[in-house]
């Protein structure tokens, strides 16, 4: 699809979703969405998006700005976005055993029966256990066993880290210290463009505003958000509800940032 420079919403944008063939893949790349009184529909509460889907924005910081909401961005003015990705069984979880540095394979926590849904070439992390929180770790999974009790996964390279999984007593109180692990990977991504967005730490953000009402709603979950957020600016988050008043109507919830 070709890079469209801007595209403003009066009406409706309603990308539909392939929920016969969910390896279906498209693609949709712009400099600015503007919502202005629209509505932007990526699946709903009820119907997600099931098939695959990549927004791109792009963009460097001399790009002309749209005041309050900036460039690069899916701006939302009294309008209304839903982005809706396909559930996944466990968004994150945590290890059942300390992964040492060089290992290549790490176990996962009891799931109690709920097979997990991750699959080979999804990407994960590992949260960091010691002083540096920058000791995260990010790995592509290259295999994975026993989905229903304590899945081990096999990564597609080894660790340079120890990630701790233990639990320590200390009278009667026990204190699980385990490494958090994330999934990454969703089917719908919202992402700066890759070739000058980390380059330049210079993302793509969504901005949500209006004058205190809730006028404007967005409702975002099982979305992955990469190469976002725009450094050194203020208010240039990922993701921004703008002083629309007591967010009763929006929220965000499973997603991944990255």
């Amino acid at each position: 699809m070709p890079k469209l420079a801007f595209v403003v919403v009066y009406g409706s944008l309603i990308f539909p979703s392939n929920d016969v063939d969910q390896t279906q893949e498209r693609t949709f790349d712009a400099g600015y969405i503007m919502v202005n009184g629209g509505y932007v529909e990526i699946g709903t509460e009820e119907f997600p998006y099931m098939s695959k889907l990549t927004i791109t924005m792009h963009g460097v910081e001399s790009d002309p700005y749209l005041p309050v909401y900036g460039n690069k961005v899916l701006a939302v003015r009294y309008g209304q976005l839903e982005m809706h990705g396909k559930p996944r069984s466990h968004v994150w979880t945590d290890l059942d055993v300390t992964a040492p540095a060089g290992s290549n394979t790490i176990t996962l926590s009891d799931v109690g029966g709920v097979a997990l849904d991750w699959q080979v070439g999804e990407s994960i992390v590992i949260a960091s256990t010691d002083y540096n929180g920058r000791h995260a770790e990010q790995r592509t999974i290259t295999g994975i066993i026993n989905t229903t009790t304590k899945p081990r996964i096999t990564l597609d390279r080894a660790l340079e880290y120890e990630h701790i999984g233990v639990s320590s007593t200390y009278g009667a109180e026990t204190i699980e210290m385990r490494a958090e692990v994330g999934l990454l990977s969703r089917n719908v991504i919202y992402r700066g463009d890759p070739e000058t967005s980390a380059t330049n730490m210079y993302g793509a953000h969504i901005m949500l505003h209006s004058p205190g009402d809730e006028s404007v709603v967005g409702r975002i979950e099982n979305c992955e958000f990469t190469d976002v957020g725009q450094a050194f600016k203020l208010g240039r988050y990922p993701i921004h509800f703008h002083m629309i008043g007591t967010v009763q109507k929006s929220y965000i919830k499973k997603n991944s940032i990255h």
